[in-house]
């Protein structure tokens, strides 16, 4: 019914993982600055201790845990549209149970049910997005969902910032439904929109795939275009390497040899829980709390400044779409963990000293936190998993990832209220040394340069061998092969890996055009 094709299908299709993205978002979000003993919120749940606000925050990160699983299990079955519309829906369901909550019960309840469809959205929308783009264009167009997740906690912040001038249940309950109007959009377009084709190819439906891979690459372009038979081969090849040894047994999760699967695996966990590891939940979930006990300031004050910062944190992600476009994904991650690590070790200097000026000057790190967080935790930890996970393993590797994400994220929103009440400043040191003695370490031995790679040829970085997989040389210098592998993968005119900062890339054998024929 629907033929969208080229530009527009691109566009579509980052449109519906950007709603999916700013969900997430908002979802995150929205309790921050409704969670409280002596409010609305406070007075309708009984009143909750920092421990009982930490676990209404944090049962939510264990449903999330529990999708993940679920699309781990099955999402290769399901498919990555039917895995995003039936997450969906369970999310619908979490969110009119959350707005209609009468008692600490049903909020548990229903944000581990919220939880659960978020879950399998996190773990399957990356995915989709990856396998519907090109090598050349795959970085930014997540670089531009990641940034809606920032928008959607803007979204959540400034409307806990409204409703708190709002007396009685709605102060809470409007904000915590609002988020059915995300998922309202996101069920919508996923029900008009083409599966991927890499899975379509996996499953065996080759006809529908090339049919798809055309519709991405322009209007008038056939599924006999070259460009989608050469792709298709790709693909097809990748599938056949990985399915040489039968059907798929769980002990492939664990497996080295050529694939390296157990290694990206770990891979794909490891680069998802340092995304939470690095105290952004201390910031996301918590930011009005902080300002207060941490910053000295008026709750009033308090939820004000937390629509200030987070529309300076989405400004901040704008930037990283342009970032991600032009450098690697390790330099990013460097630049922001070495940020991470000052404004928090600042941040515990501010707090400890205590004055009034002091406060502000804390207040600055978390502006700049935020922004070094969102060139680059914010994003290559969702472009990531989908990148150096195989096909027959990607649903699966994505799902670990999330796994590792929501486990990281429970128990930091779970311990930081106590931790702030009790050991104060000392927090913010906590997550500095944790950035210094286990994030930048093992991200500079183990995690290898994907960017501008065509995701199939992604699977020749783990023939690298030796502890670090290749990543450092026997020279104990970083050793990136991207370029070798294209050179010995594809012919000269196909080369397409280039320093992302040098804009010298080719359009690859998936280019979107528009107006061209085959």
């Amino acid at each position: 019914m629907f033929d969208f094709r080229g530009k527009l299908l691109v566009g579509l299709i980052t449109l519906t993982c950007s709603v999916g993205f700013m969900l997430f978002g908002y979802d995150q979000g929205v309790l921050s600055g409704l969670i409280g003993a002596n409010n609305q919120f406070g007075a309708d749940f009984n009143h909750p201790n920092p421990t009982t606000q930490g676990l209404i925050v944090s049962v939510y990160q264990l449903g999330n845990v529990g999708g993940s699983i679920v699309i781990f299990l099955f999402g290769d079955a399901l498919g990555r549209k039917k895995s995003i519309l039936l997450s969906s829906i369970v999310m619908l369901i979490g969110a009119i149970l959350q707005t209609a909550s009468v008692n600490r019960g049903m909020m548990y309840a229903a944000r581990v049910i919220t939880g659960f469809g978020n879950g399998g959205n996190t773990s399957t929308i990356p995915v989709w997005q990856a396998e519907t783009s090109t090598a050349k264009d795959r970085g930014k167009l997540l670089a531009i969902d990641t940034s809606l997740v920032v928008f959607g906690i803007f979204i959540a912040y400034w409307m806990d910032y409204g409703f708190a001038q709002v007396s009685g249940p709605a102060q809470w309950r409007f904000p915590v439904g609002f988020q059915m109007v995300f998922m309202a959009i996101l069920i919508s377009l996923i029900l008009i929109l083409p599966e991927s084709p890499r899975w379509l190819h996996e499953k065996g439906r080759h006809e529908e795939a090339n049919n798809v891979i055309a519709r991405l690459i322009g209007k008038d372009v056939s599924v006999d275009d070259p460009r989608v038979l050469e792709l298709a081969k790709e693909i097809n090849d990748a599938i056949e390497l990985e399915h040489a040894g039968g059907p798929f047994h769980p002990r492939e999760l664990f497996a080295g040899g050529k694939l390296q699967n157990f290694r990206r695996m770990i891979l794909c966990f490891c680069v998802d829980s340092f995304q939470q590891l690095g105290g952004i939940c201390v910031i996301t979930y918590y930011l009005p709390t902080v300002l207060e006990s941490s910053a000295g300031l008026s709750r009033h004050m308090s939820l004000l400044m937390s629509g200030i910062i987070t529309t300076e944190y989405y400004l901040a992600s704008l930037v990283q779409i342009w970032l991600t476009d032009k450098f690697n994904r390790r330099t990013l991650l460097f630049l922001s963990s070495a940020g991470e690590i000052i404004t928090m070790a600042v941040l515990a200097i501010t707090v400890h000293d205590g004055s009034r000026g002091a406060g502000w000057v804390a207040v600055v790190m978390i502006f700049l936190y935020n922004t070094f967080y969102a060139w680059g935790w914010l994003t290559v930890p969702f472009i990531y998993p989908a990148e150096i996970t195989t096909l027959r393993l990607r649903a699966r590797g994505a799902a670990i990832a999330s796994i590792g994400a929501w486990i990281t994220e429970f128990m930091v929103v779970q311990i930081t209220p106590i931790a702030v009440a009790n050991i104060g400043y000392k927090t913010y040191i906590v997550f500095a040394v944790l950035n210094i003695a286990i994030i930048v370490p093992v991200t500079y031995l183990f995690f290898p340069e994907t960017a501008n790679m065509r995701l199939e040829d992604i699977d020749h970085i783990f023939e690298g061998g030796g502890i670090t997989g290749g990543v450092i040389g026997k020279n104990g210098l970083l050793a990136d092969r991207r370029k070798d592998i294209e050179r010995n993968t594809h012919l000269p005119g196909e080369i397409t890996v280039s320093s992302p900062s040098s804009g010298s890339e080719k359009a690859d054998s998936f280019e979107h055009v528009e107006g061209k024929t085959a």
